[in-house]
């Protein structure tokens, strides 16, 4: 008996510590978010207008896009003034009304859930303002979501870049590129309807593209199209790419969507953010048109300039 009632002792003792276990765990579970909030918050300058002034450690010097504050700075903005600053990452948001701003005072305005900016485009740009730069003009890539649905059916030798997978076409012309793993230097190509079976236009090509200005006759506005092209004399190559012929309202409206924007920013900034976004949404030639509006209108900005050139590269724009 005494043997059992020391068995019993042990057995209570060891639930009583995995009862404790369990309680130090729950309670570690939910103190966590609490840990999280405690997170000292960071921010970035993204854009500036005015006079906008930042001070840490008592020394105030001017605010320019790329300038971080922690959590011993402070903003200043002058009457007439803004800055637009994003906060982790993730969050952004304006400075219009004159005044002075410490980190502490802006921490809830990390907390925010009704950005209209796309997240990816956040995402590169914190990168680009607070990393390491590298090949800014490459790493946009790296940042978006918008390889195309139609994945690769069979083993050929011609590759098309995955964001041409898929492309939204409104008006002027981009070409339709690919690449070819042999040396050829003659392929067909192929304009196929929505049942990816019926040929709308087959020619020979002796180049690595096909103008969308040449299929526009084939083309109607609120359809969707397939394309291939494939090595001359080779078997046909039955990977199709997705061709989208939006309407002009129908890309209005998307269009107003994206360029709906509530933290302030420049006109050129606002060029560069939606060639991105349009980029990102397959929407090639329009996005070609902001890149290079972006360049205009601030030429100096090496990101804006590097990022237009690898985009026209990326797509064999001339």
């Amino acid at each position: 008996m005494k043997l059992q009632h020391k068995n019993l002792q042990h057995i209570n003792t060891i639930n009583q510590k995995l009862i404790m276990k369990r309680v130090i765990y729950l309670f570690i579970i939910a103190s966590f978010p609490f840990v999280i909030s405690a997170q000292e918050n960071m921010f970035v300058v993204y854009s500036v207008k005015g006079t906008v002034t930042v001070v840490e450690n008592k020394v105030e010097t001017k605010a320019k896009v790329g300038t971080i504050l922690n959590a011993n700075s402070s903003i200043k903005v002058a009457a007439g003034s803004f800055a637009t600053l994003l906060c982790n990452e993730t969050k952004m948001f304006s400075l219009s009304k004159a005044g002075n701003y410490t980190t502490a005072n802006l921490a809830d305005s990390c907390k925010t859930n009704n950005s209209s900016v796309s997240a990816n485009y956040m995402k590169y740009i914190w990168s680009e303002l607070t990393k390491s730069k590298g090949t800014p003009e490459k790493n946009r890539k790296n940042y978006m979501a918008n390889v195309g649905a139609v994945g690769r059916g069979d083993i050929n030798n011609v590759w098309v870049d995955p964001r041409l997978d898929s492309v939204n076409y409104v008006s002027g012309t981009i070409p339709l590129s690919w690449k070819a793993y042999t040396e050829a230097e003659e392929f067909d190509f192929k304009l196929y309807d929505d049942s990816k079976t019926k040929v709308l236009l087959a020619k020979e090509v002796k180049k690595k593209h096909v103008d969308i200005s040449e299929l526009l006759k084939l083309l109607q506005p609120g359809k969707v199209y397939y394309w291939s092209a494939t090595v001359k004399g080779e078997p046909e190559n039955q990977d199709r790419k997705y061709l989208h012929y939006v309407t002009k309202d129908n890309y209005v409206s998307f269009f107003n969507s994206v360029k709906q924007h509530d933290a302030a920013e420049t006109e050129a900034e606002m060029n560069f953010r939606l060639g991105f976004v349009l980029e990102e949404n397959h929407y090639i030639a329009e996005a070609f048109n902001h890149y290079m509006k972006a360049t205009q209108l601030d030429p100096t900005n090496s990101l804006y300039r590097f990022t237009f050139m690898s985009f026209k590269k990326d797509f064999e724009i001339k």
